[in-house]
């Protein structure tokens, strides 16, 4: 289904949201990855719970985001 939906927007990246905090919701996320990769789609997933903002580290993924937008010609506005 995330393929025929990137597909049908004609995405250039797609960023999963793998919650460490509810686990029906990241079901099949990893599988959802390796399919899109395998796909051709550019994909980053970062990590975080839902439930406890404590075990989201917002620099570190802000900085994997920055890298991941690098990757698709993208730049940081200043």
């Amino acid at each position: 289904m995330m393929a025929v939906i990137a597909k049908h927007w004609k995405v250039d990246g797609i960023i999963l949201h793998y919650n460490r905090g509810c686990e029906g919701l990241s079901v099949g996320i990893a599988e959802n990855r390796s399919g899109l990769l395998k796909l051709g789609y550019n994909v980053m997933m970062f990590e975080g719970n839902m439930g406890d903002e404590r075990e989201f580290d917002e620099k570190a993924t802000e900085n994997r985001t920055d890298i991941f937008l690098e990757s698709l010609g993208l730049k940081k506005p200043l």
